[in-house]
């Protein structure tokens, strides 16, 4: 035991004195001081949508002003055109289009469906359906009372003189009761809780660096590296003596002291990047370890010459670059590369 122990520990020393591993070490350091002391950036929330109004009418008129000062995630703003709404969504300018027709308030107020808003979106579009709600509240904000007063007068009770003689006062009524609805307390009590990281329309973040992925891959490479010294170690017949056990024992040694040293930086790492419990991450940084430890042996044994080994080497860590999420966004891939993701331990990492 003590011999395999002096054994562990003069590969350990010599993979930290590896150019490669010290590099990755270092990197994996710096990216997290450099989260720490780069501060929050503040990402506005902005979801731009086109608006056309061909309607005159000045509650229509009311209801596209009051769309375009809205403090809302969604940024409603005019077009003069069908031809400018159409081009803004195909091009990504617009996320969604309004068209309100011309004649759209008289025949609303007489519930006729002949002259419908049009919404136009794309398959890029983000959050149509809430866009139409918001559409919808400011709208109903300035023709509710003028639809009540509306029915009011074309039903068969307002023909009488005694409805008439008490229109006046029933608009009153209804006015104030609507104001009362939309602009009182009596619904909804508005609190102020400001001073988080929500401001207004705005949220704190971080820059985005893939530092699990890059962590990930350095773990992996230092394994597939250990593996290239013991193939190196054995061509040159250091370990001539060792029987068929022993032998697996001294390949595993290898990889475990070019892993354990990246392994043992990347918990800290990923604890002040990302947070959270201690003890989880740990876990994960344990099992995929593990995993990359797994894979190394499994091409120690399939390659078992230094130089084949050597020309797949570049293979494995540029699909592991391409496919691991470190460059790319995994979840963007079609389903061919998907497969080839899933066979490197990145992808569960």
């Amino acid at each position: 035991m003590k011999l395999l122990f002096n054994r562990f520990f003069i590969l350990l020393k010599r993979s930290l004195k590896q150019p490669v591993n010290l590099v990755m070490l270092f990197i994996l350091l710096a990216l997290a001081v450099i989260y720490r002391q780069v501060p929050s950036s503040e990402k506005t929330l902005y979801v731009p949508v086109a608006l056309l109004s061909e309607d005159s009418d000045p509650l229509m008129q009311r209801t596209v002003e009051d769309l375009t000062h809205a403090n809302s995630i969604f940024h409603f703003y005019t077009v003069n055109s069908r031809e400018q709404m159409y081009e803004d969504i195909s091009s990504g300018t617009a996320n969604s289009g309004f068209l309100i027709p011309a004649g759209f308030t008289k025949n609303a107020l007489s519930t006729d469906t002949d002259t419908p808003i049009e919404v136009y979106t794309t398959e890029a579009s983000m959050l149509p359906s809430l866009s139409k709600d918001e559409f919808f509240s400011h709208f109903i904000r300035y023709y509710s009372f003028e639809l009540a007063i509306f029915q009011i007068k074309e039903s068969t009770a307002y023909s009488t003189p005694e409805m008439q003689a008490r229109m006046a006062e029933i608009e009153s009524t209804l006015k104030e009761i609507n104001e009362k609805y939309l602009n009182g307390s009596d619904i909804f009590r508005v609190e102020d809780a400001s001073g988080g990281v929500y401001n207004d329309l705005t949220r704190e973040e971080k820059v985005d660096i893939p530092v699990r992925k890059l962590a990930g891959l350095f773990i992996l490479t230092a394994g597939l590296i250990g593996i290239a010294t013991y193939l190196k170690d054995s061509e040159e017949r250091l370990y001539m003596r060792l029987r068929g056990s022993e032998k697996y024992v001294m390949r595993l040694l290898h990889i475990i002291s070019c892993i354990l040293p990246m392994s043992l930086v990347t918990w800290p790492v990923l604890w002040i990047t990302e947070g959270g419990n201690g003890l989880l991450l740990l876990g994960q940084v344990a099992l995929y370890t593990l995993v990359c430890t797994f894979y190394a042996c499994l091409f120690s044994v399939i390659l078992r010459s230094s130089a084949v080994y050597q020309k797949v080497l570049p293979i494995l860590l540029t699909l592991a670059i391409i496919f691991g999420g470190v460059l790319f966004d995994i979840s963007s891939f079609d389903n061919n590369f998907k497969v080839i993701s899933m066979c490197l331990p990145t992808y569960y990492f």
